[in-house]
């Protein structure tokens, strides 16, 4: 099974990182839906990710490295699109994301952008949001991340909170 740590909207900043670490445990993989796509490496290596497994899309406030803004990655026979939201409009809600994934045939959509956690299966497509590692949107929400679950075509994800000792 391949174990894949999925985090958004880090902003520079690492204060929840070790928690991810103990949260999530063995990560194969770490995927960055943008806002500091540059904060990747720093994550990845904390979280004893190999470099070379590590893909990041660039998000708003990611200036002036907009590149790559979209990604489509095949693992485990699972394709996975990777965007921030803010050209998608994820803020109202993630039916642009949803409909690009189908068109794109991922299974999986991976996005950003509203620093508010979201995993819901629709119309075949797994919409998952981390929320945000470091600056949560709603009142009383903590930062989150995801670990998304790749065996055989097969897909699992679960949202993580972090900072707090008892989910």
């Amino acid at each position: 099974m391949l174990r894949i740590g999925v985090v958004s909207d880090s902003h520079r900043r690492f204060a929840y990182v070790p928690d991810m670490r103990e949260k999530c445990g063995r990560l194969d993989w770490l995927l960055h839906a943008g806002d500091h796509l540059s904060d990747a490496p720093r994550i990845a290596a904390d979280l004893g990710v190999d470099p070379s497994r590590v893909r990041a899309v660039a998000g708003n406030c990611d200036f002036p490295e907009m590149e790559p803004d979209e990604l489509l990655l095949e693992l485990e026979q699972v394709r996975i699109l990777m965007v921030h939201g803010h050209r998608y409009g994820v803020k109202s809600g993630p039916q642009r994301v949803l409909y690009r994934a189908q068109e794109a045939g991922a299974r999986v959509a991976i996005f950003g952008h509203s620093h508010v956690s979201f995993l819901e299966e629709v119309g075949g497509v797994l919409l998952l949001n981390p929320g945000s590692l470091s600056l949560p949107r709603r009142p009383g929400d903590l930062p989150s991340c995801a670990v998304l679950e790749l065996a055989g075509g097969e897909v699992r994800a679960r949202l993580q909170i972090l900072g707090e000792d008892s989910i």
